[in-house]
């Protein structure tokens, strides 16, 4: 990923990016900010010769443009940096815990049940494969595919649509996601019923694009890859019809699809009677994710995961508490 600085700061801001890239932590969103804070150092100056306490304010200050999380965001980026250059120009300002902005508390992610599964899929097959604004000859398989690969392997959907036909491996059941957020690779397999349902999609899709090696597995009219926003706008039509969200306001997103996906393996190897911490590492790999502290934002406590926790305490307390851990 290239990134370049004009600025001061350039050679330094260099430096942290290649940094960043090494461990694997580099993403759009970071290297974005990080591209405005060149500019802010272009503007504002470095009087000080590196980052100071006004030019950390001016970088903070509030903005109609900029919401609670952004701000947030932006504050750790400038600490993260301030860090790393007190380290090459000695007097580096790192801001306290005074100017961190305050976060607007994030809603927790919608974990879909098995019947709301059942209803989006159902309603992905029952879409017009034909309509004015995009004719395509098999959007109701395609969006099926997309919604069943994103709930039984967690990916992102721009993962998803980034497949080609070369990057789906049909005969081991292999997914190739490459260079993905955080400069991640990796390969993903996926479970024989999925696999099953990617074989008889592949078989329709070449009767709608060429099978071109590097052309997109899931594909529009226009034998094109879909963009994340019209999927988007699909989905969130699906959930509507289904009585899952409402039209207005806020509601279960595409996203949350891998959040389902999360919770539902910890679940699964609760009931498993798996050692979840063990097991967490290899849930952080397969969801792509830098380090084990990233998935810990889709393990959100649902009533299921609390029972089997529970029970699991339980069992573990009848052999060492008097009253085998019950009140």
């Amino acid at each position: 990923m290239t990134t370049s600085f004009t600025g001061p700061l350039a050679t330094d801001l260099a430096a942290y990016v290649m940094m960043l890239e090494a461990a694997g932590t580099a993403n759009k969103t970071n290297l974005n900010r990080l591209r405005e804070l060149d500019r802010l150092t272009q503007t504002h100056g470095l009087p000080a010769g590196t980052v100071d306490e006004a030019l950390a304010r001016a970088w903070l200050a509030p903005s109609e443009l900029r919401g609670p999380n952004t701000q947030y965001g932006r504050y750790h980026v400038l600490r993260r940096v301030c860090r790393f250059l007190l380290q090459r120009r000695p007097g580096t300002f790192i801001p306290g815990e005074s100017m961190r902005p305050r976060r607007r508390p994030s809603a927790p992610p919608h974990i879909y049940s098995r019947d709301e599964l059942r209803r989006l899929l159902d309603g992905a097959l029952a879409l017009r494969d034909w309509e004015d604004r995009h004719p395509c000859p098999i959007r109701s398989q395609t969006m099926h595919a997309i919604i069943l690969l994103l709930a039984t392997a967690g990916l992102r959907i721009s993962e998803a649509l980034r497949l080609t036909l070369e990057t789906v491996d049909l005969e081991r059941g292999v997914l190739s996601i490459r260079q993905t957020k955080f400069r991640k690779s990796r390969l993903v397999p996926v479970s024989p019923g999925t696999l099953a349902a990617l074989r008889r999609y592949h078989a329709l899709r070449l009767t709608a694009a060429p099978a071109d090696a590097t052309a997109a597995f899931f594909v529009s009219g226009r034998g094109k890859a879909y963009s994340t926003v019209y999927v988007e706008k699909m989905f969130h039509d699906l959930a509507v019809h289904a009585g899952i969200r409402p039209a207005r306001g806020c509601g279960p997103h595409l996203h949350d699809l891998r959040s389902t996906f999360a919770v539902t393996r910890l679940l699964q190897w609760y009931r498993e009677g798996a050692n979840v911490m063990a097991c967490l590492p290899r849930l952080s790999t397969y969801l792509g994710h830098a380090c084990v502290a990233d998935t810990e934002v889709y393990l959100r406590i649902t009533t299921a995961l609390l029972d089997e926790a529970s029970q699991r305490f339980h069992r573990y307390a009848a052999d060492v508490l008097p009253t085998g851990g019950r009140p």
